[in-house]
């Protein structure tokens, strides 16, 4: 679909359902439309390295995988697959007659003042909270499928110094300082990477890497009874196959963003209770190594984001305090982790 398409969508869905109205919110790669009780996820006609959705039947493969995949954690909220049509001038979903235009994933609304971040913000999640998200994080763990061939310690090292490409955005923003810090981590993180080579193979041989979410931050969870956990990467199997390390750290990363460290203990000390995957110091080293990792990889969407702003001089302010807080955190693991001030 085209963002006209969209208007016109919206439009349409007023007319049809009086009283209703739909709110748009539109991310780099979908367009997500949200009514009252239900959710329309439209996904862009683009091509990415890392997604293709440029065709129609591409478009409904990925609206299907996502349904598939995130009914594993959000059961009740993920609906189906509806086409949108175009009939008399008029676009709807759910209808048989007419030109097929699109696909969408169709969603049951949920009560978004129970995401993490909201709650977290409010001061309403306790270690009880957490501890239950903890267990539930853990039994999705167990019962996702083990992958056996995953990247390796070199493979691991390029995605995290791929922070270099957005060094110009960090310069503008963080000040000349950062390059020297990022070159720094960077080739501690290659040392440290090649050393634990080894033990990274044998955690795949374990069955400590699983087909899991992918993209386990707080804006994904509701702090519901149970909680419930959605928008799992669907469009890249190589992004949602990972070290069960490298999922809880992205969390605790997270959580520790909120100046919740406490909660982020809790979390990874439920977690470990119910999913043993840290063996040795090795593994403890790895943990943190993610949590860092995570960390990079905020800098680096932010500093994406704020590509277009910085390159006119004048950056937004929202979104530099939001990479100032994510390369805070970078700093702190980096001076710690392997136990190697940097």
């Amino acid at each position: 679909m085209t963002r006209q398409q969209i208007t016109r969508f919206m439009e349409n869905y007023e007319a049809l359902y009086p009283g209703k109205s739909l709110e748009l919110i539109e991310t780099h790669i979908s367009w997500v439309l949200l009514a009252r009780d239900e959710v329309f996820k439209i996904k862009k006609p683009l091509h990415f390295s890392f997604l293709d959705f440029s065709t129609l039947e591409k478009r409904k493969h990925f609206c299907e995988r996502e349904v598939e995949l995130n009914r594993r954690l959000a059961t009740d909220m993920y609906r189906g697959v509806v086409g949108i049509r175009e009939s008399d001038g008029q676009l709807a979903a759910h209808g048989q007659k007419g030109k097929l235009i699109d696909y969408a994933v169709w969603m049951r609304r949920m009560d978004e003042t129970r995401q993490l971040d909201h709650v977290l913000e409010k001061g309403e999640v306790g270690a009880e909270d957490i501890q239950e998200l903890a267990r539930l994080v853990a039994g999705f763990h167990h019962r996702a499928e083990v992958v056996t061939q995953a990247e390796d310690w070199l493979e691991l090292y390029r995605e995290f110094a791929d922070l270099k490409s957005v060094l110009p955005v960090l310069d503008a923003c963080l000040g000349p300082g950062a390059r020297g810090v990022i070159n720094g981590v960077l080739s501690h993180a290659r040392d440290f990477l090649k050393g634990l080579a080894a033990r990274i193979e044998e955690r795949k041989a374990s069955g400590f890497v699983r087909d899991g979410h992918g993209d386990l931050h707080c804006r994904n969870i509701l702090m519901t009874h149970p909680p419930v956990i959605f928008d799992c990467i669907e469009f890249s199997d190589d992004l949602r196959t990972l070290d069960v390390l490298s999922e809880i750290g992205f969390l605790c990363m997270d959580l520790e963003r909120f100046g919740r460290g406490d909660l982020s203990e809790v979390f990874s000390g439920e977690y470990l209770q119910h999913f043993r995957c840290v063996e040795n110091e090795a593994d403890r080293n790895l943990l943190l190594f993610y949590k860092m990792y995570r960390a990079n990889v905020r800098i680096k969407v932010t500093a994406l984001a704020l590509e277009p702003s910085v390159s006119d001089r004048r950056p937004d302010p929202g979104l530099v305090a939001v990479l100032q807080s994510y390369y805070g955190l970078f700093r702190g693991y980096a001076r710690n982790f392997a136990g190697n001030p940097i």
